[in-house]
């Protein structure tokens, strides 16, 4: 919107006694609050669809006691200010859209692309990570976007492949732009920024507070194709992410995962209830209608030797995490030569070491 709107803008989206829903509708008969904000002559304030207090704010033009520190954070972060009529379609039809939509970055260039949420638990096991680089990798590189909220664990992790790979990504916040939370990812939103955008629905200078998070889930749903769950408890924001999904009518995928682990609960659940199960870049893929000629074209095969081979065969026929103890056992190598036949197969991206310092075939 032009900077001259957005004090019109702003003031519609604070005036009291307005739900959201009742906001929506006033749009829908007065499509710009320019033409009534602060015009006493407007219509509106003799339909009778505006309470007394809401009229009086809308009357006279009533901004947030700190406009002008919100406006210098707009200017000094270069932060593009989109109503609903602008933002992209998929995100102003769901129910409750944000009136306004911050945005760092070129948001525009992220969403022209099919677009992948990727979502899970802030505690990431190895397998995550490990899993995550295998399955993302191949799809950022055939041309997907991907979405997800800048929180540690597995979003840090989508969005480090995203601009590793060079593709699009956007990065969902649940407080100002102005405000990068956790503060651990000030570097990662730089470079978020350089390759698509961070978006929020609230104002510079406005605080992470934890209400606010639930409440973005419902927009990293609602820009994607299709919400991938990686990690997370049944409780978890994940799933609620999930449950966003599914009201918008996106796709859902998940990660299946060790039945024993906390973090599978979620991914287990879902799949048990319907969400496509992910097992490789192709799956992911196909529900995106992504060819997968591209990644057939940049796998690249991974030569072994006899003793490296005979590790991931123990892995694959236990089907299980090994420790070192019980590899040594098995293999009969000397255990200088089985550190380094381990080494390899981690550099090669074959194996991990995941918790209780076990080794998984990834």
């Amino acid at each position: 919107m032009k900077p001259e709107s957005y004090p019109a803008w702003l003031c519609l989206k604070t005036a009291p006694q307005l739900s959201q829903k009742a906001c929506l509708q006033i749009l829908k008969h007065y499509p710009d609050p320019v033409e009534f904000v602060g015009v006493s002559s407007h219509p509106i304030y003799t339909s009778g669809i505006l309470k007394s207090q809401t009229a009086a704010h809308l009357k006279d033009a009533v901004l947030p006691a700190n406009m002008p520190q919100i406006q210098r954070l707009i200017k000094r972060y270069e932060i593009s200010c989109l109503s609903i009529h602008e933002y992209p379609a998929r995100l102003s039809e769901i129910f409750s859209p944000p009136l306004i939509l911050y945005v760092r970055g070129d948001l525009q260039k992220a969403t022209a692309l099919p677009a992948l949420a990727v979502v899970g638990t802030r505690k990431a096991s190895t397998y995550g990570r490990e899993m995550l680089k295998k399955l993302l990798t191949p799809v950022c590189e055939a041309g997907v976007s991907i979405i997800s909220g800048l929180a540690l664990g597995i979003d840090s992790v989508a969005h480090s492949i995203a601009v590793q790979c060079h593709a699009p990504t956007v990065g969902v916040l649940a407080c100002g732009l102005d405000i990068i939370y956790p503060p651990q990812n000030l570097e990662l939103s730089r470079k978020i920024i350089a390759n698509g955008a961070l978006v929020s629905e609230y104002e510079p200078n406005s605080k992470p507070d934890r209400w606010n998070f639930p409440a973005r889930n419902r927009i990293i749903s609602a820009l994607a194709d299709l919400v991938f769950v990686v990690e997370g408890q049944i409780s978890s924001g994940a799933l609620l992410t999930a449950k966003s999904a599914i009201e918008q009518g996106r796709d859902l995928a998940a990660l299946p995962g060790n039945i024993n682990n906390l973090n599978s609960e979620g991914p287990n659940h879902l799949i048990q209830n319907g969400a496509a199960l992910i097992s490789k870049p192709e799956d992911l893929m196909e529900i995106l209608q992504i060819s997968t000629e591209h990644s057939q074209q940049i796998e690249i095969n991974t030569i072994l030797s006899a003793a490296e081979q005979k590790i991931c065969d123990i892995l694959a026929r236990e089907k299980r995490n090994l420790s070192f103890d019980e590899l040594f056992a098995q293999s009969g190598f000397n255990a200088g030569k089985l550190s380094t036949i381990i080494t390899n197969l981690e550099l090669k991206g074959l194996i991990a070491k995941d918790t209780g310092n076990t080794f998984m075939l990834i």
